[in-house]
């Protein structure tokens, strides 16, 4: 271990002590979560367990490549300020309105290792898992608009794989090489995002990352071994970016969040990115953790050119603070006068100071910006001469090879980005240590609370109430030398487990009935559609002819009586009365399944619990005890399930029939218009026969009229009286006095009679049943060793938490 912390690291053997205790803590807590106990319980619960463990080991993991992250929006600077924190003017010069659009590593390195850029491509597996993902989030999307930016990408993702796929895309990881002096001439092909209009194939879209292996300078404010990564720029509306965005901030060292002055705490998509940080940085961290992880810097400030700009900006960035660690301004004092809570970076400036100071040469494109650089160093000269008091009074470059190193120096210092540099090798040499280990301490507690808390809640399901370690210890103690206690408590565990269970029925039942889609809906609409069928059928047979009095005299026979015998009488009130009498019949007929639907919505959870778990099994609770009065139970029981069909039947009969005799809701009168339509037949001149065909046609809609509104009107009402009908199988409520204010008294139900009797009986049973009392004693025992196994738990957590505030 003492080989990856630095030799002049302050108090170094106090730091490898406390990094070396947390790792056995982080170990012990490992082998505590492999206890049997813990791979029975919920899936989720373990893995909460396990990523707390795993946060933690990643923070001790003191061997693994540390990194620095930069983020921030589109066209912040990040590049610019990248490239004056290593010295060196490396990096492609984007075109246009272009901006980065993969993550590009810049891997700091020894004199010995060579300087390469490695461009590393996607495998094809990755690719194709990368197509269907943005296929899948297009059928996905919640919005058209979303939809649409997808399908661009879908596009885009197409065009690259037909244009490149077969030279880049490869089974296994493929990296090319680009050598140093290529590096200008070619970076951009992998590094820039063409524009949004450019219809031109994006390699970049299977590259994965860009590293650059760069040699320290003298004025690297990183030592070999670091790693920056440039990210692309986020909430642009390049999908791509923002998702590599939210993947890379999963796993963090330090970030240094980037804002440019155009784009402040007012603008939208600069709140998108601070509160992407909130989530994936700042919470589950510690504030203390999260403030220092955290770097704050706004470029461009040399914009800033007057108070009032000054105050626009302050007070805008202000409100960015909302998402970072409530205590981050508390840590962060910076700026010439210690009071920005942001670093106040003019990252052109400190890149062209450090190549000035490196005296090197600058390219082509830099030179117009060489010379706007010279005359800037004029216009601040007044500030570098409180800099640095040994310049000279007055300065004259008016070319950028033309100022002085001192100039150049003092420059660098104006900048701003000298304190960045000087915090952030603090942090990454010194605090880092501490802010790891904090963070191993904080994710630590945070597993073993967790685990204390569990075992406590399956304490309490094992009926342990007490809260206090000690105090359990000496209960369980004391359960052990009362064996004889415990039968009792027992049986009684057992059969008050049936009323538990038997609620637990009733929820189910409550939950299925209440649902639009449930079997008993369905059953009960089928019924009413059958019975009304089978009326129907009945209709068109002829056996409602009765009511329609049709006159079967002929003019032929009695021309002096013609208007006497055409005649037809319709009877209508009979014939409602018989309609709603057929159909009450046919319901009766029918009303069966929708009795058996409602009923199993009940016992089916029953069925559940007696084969399943044996909570209403009575000879699983009875431990195999048969015979005499337990026989007898058992038959009551099976009664009672009976009786629970045949209430359903009842009451779905009382309901429906009872509805049905409502004359004013399904008798329809004259005026309705079926009704109606089948008196109009008297003042029709046709034959007898097809009068009569007419009228068998308009019985139907009479009939729908009757019935059409039954089902859904008594649904909820049959549902409701079943579940009153089942609640009183648990309790009853008495009215035993004639007085009308009297409030009733509750007793027992049916069900709740067989429990107390079969507990009464059991109980008799323990003084005479040698059986019975051997089967309670290793569920006794059973009981006491997983309590065991859970006191001990808790224990061995106590212990490891204790330790460590002892220490």
């Amino acid at each position: 271990m003492d080989q990856y912390f630095p030799a002049d690291l302050a108090d170094k053997n106090q730091k490898l002590a406390a990094w070396k205790k947390q790792l056995l803590r982080a170990l012990a807590c490992a082998e505590i979560f492999e206890r049997p106990q813990l791979q029975m319980i919920e899936a989720q619960q373990v893995l909460r367990l396990r990523h707390h463990l795993a946060e933690a080991a990643h923070a001790l993991d003191f061997t693994r490549e540390y990194t620095v992250k930069i983020i921030g929006h589109a066209g912040a600077g990040k590049s610019t300020l990248l490239a004056a924190m290593i010295g060196r003017d490396i990096f492609p010069r984007l075109a246009g309105g272009a901006v980065t659009g993969v993550r590009t590593r810049i891997r700091l390195c020894h004199e010995q290792e060579a300087e390469e850029m490695r461009i590393h491509f996607l495998t094809r597996a990755a690719f194709d898992d990368m197509l269907k993902q943005t296929q899948q989030s297009i059928q996905q999307a919640p919005n058209p608009r979303m939809r649409e930016a997808l399908a661009t990408e879908h596009s885009i993702l197409l065009k690259a794989s037909e244009t490149f796929a077969e030279r880049y895309l490869k089974d296994e990881p493929y990296c090319q090489v680009i050598p140093r002096e290529r590096w200008k001439e070619e970076s951009s092909r992998y590094i820039e995002e063409p524009p949004r209009a450019s219809q031109e194939p994006r390699l970049i879209r299977l590259i994965d990352y860009v590293e650059y292996t760069v040699h320290t300078n003298p004025h690297s404010i990183l030592p070999p071994g670091s790693v920056l990564v440039d990210l692309p720029g986020g909430s642009a509306g390049q999908l791509r970016h923002d998702a590599i965005l939210r993947e890379e901030l999963n796993d963090v060292d330090a970030v240094i969040l980037v804002i440019g002055n155009n784009r402040f705490g007012d603008d939208d998509r600069t709140q998108r990115i601070f509160d992407l940080v909130r989530r994936k940085i700042v919470q589950g961290r510690s504030p203390e953790v999260a403030a220092h992880m955290l770097f704050l810097a706004v470029t461009h400030w040399d914009e800033i050119n007057s108070a009032a700009s000054l105050d626009k900006a302050v007070g805008s960035l202000r409100a960015l603070l909302r998402d970072l660690p409530p205590n981050y301004n508390s840590y962060h004092h910076h700026g010439p006068s210690n009071n920005h809570f942001f670093y106040p970076l003019r990252c052109l400036d400190a890149l062209l100071a450090t190549l000035g100071i490196e005296k090197q040469k600058l390219d082509e494109d830099r030179l117009q910006e060489g010379r706007d650089y010279a005359g800037r160093v004029l216009s601040v000269y007044p500030e570098l001469l409180e800099i640095d008091s040994t310049l000279p009074t007055t300065a004259s470059a008016q070319d950028f090879q033309k100022v002085t190193t001192k100039q150049h120096d003092a420059m660098l210092r104006f900048s701003g980005l000298p304190e960045l540099a000087r915090d952030l090798q603090a942090f990454l040499t010194s605090n880092r240590y501490e802010v790891q280990l904090r963070q191993a301490e904080t994710q630590l507690a945070m597993a073993l609370q967790h685990l204390e808390d569990l075992c406590w809640d399956h304490l309490n399901n094992l009926g342990v109430h007490s809260r206090d370690l000690q105090e359990l210890q000496q209960e369980m103690d004391l359960r052990k030398s009362k064996r004889g206690v415990g039968r009792f408590e027992q049986l009684n565990k057992r059969t008050g487990e049936m009323h538990t269970a038997w609620s637990e029925a009733l929820s189910q039942f409550d939950t299925m009935i209440s649902t639009d889609d449930n079997p008993f809906h369905h059953a009960l609409a089928t019924a009413h559609e059958r019975a009304a069928r089978r009326v129907k059928i009945r209709i068109m047979q002829g056996h409602f002819d009765q009511c329609i009095k049709v006159s079967s005299g002929s003019q032929a026979a009695s021309p002096a009586m013609e208007i006497g015998t055409r005649w037809v009488d319709i009877d209508g009130w009979s014939l409602i009365k018989e309609l709603r009498s057929s159909f009450s019949a046919a319901l009766e007929r029918e009303l069966n399944e929708p009795a058996r639907a409602l009923a199993e919505a009940f016992l089916i959870p029953i069925a559940h619990k007696e084969e399943i778990d044996g909570t209403l099994d009575i000879s699983r609770v009875a431990l195999g005890e048969f015979g005499g009065d337990l026989d007898e139970i058992q038959k009551a029981y099976n009664k009672l399930k009976r009786s629970i069909r045949e209430k359903a039947r009842d009451v779905c009969l009382y309901v429906s029939i009872g509805e049905l005799l409502n004359e004013e809701k399904y008798a329809p009168t004259k005026d309705d218009p079926t009704v109606s339509a089948l008196y109009r037949l008297a003042s029709t001149p046709s034959k007898p026969d097809d009068v009569v065909q007419s009228a068998r046609q308009l019985m139907g809609p009479i009939l729908d009229v009757i019935c059409g509104n039954l089902a859904r009107s008594t649904e909820r009402r049959i549902a409701h009286l079943f579940r009153y009908e089942l609640d009183k199988l648990e309790k009853r409520l008495m009215y035993d006095s004639t007085r009308l204010d009297t409030p009733p008294n509750e007793i027992p139900g049916i069900f709740s009679d067989l429990v107390n009797s079969l507990y009464s009986l059991l109980t008799e049973r323990v003084l005479t049943s040698e059986n019975l009392r051997q089967q309670l004693d290793i569920l006794q025992a059973q009981r006491e060793a997983s309590v065991d196994c859970w006191v001990e738990l808790l224990s061995d957590t106590e212990m490891l938490r204790m330790a460590y505030r002892q220490n």
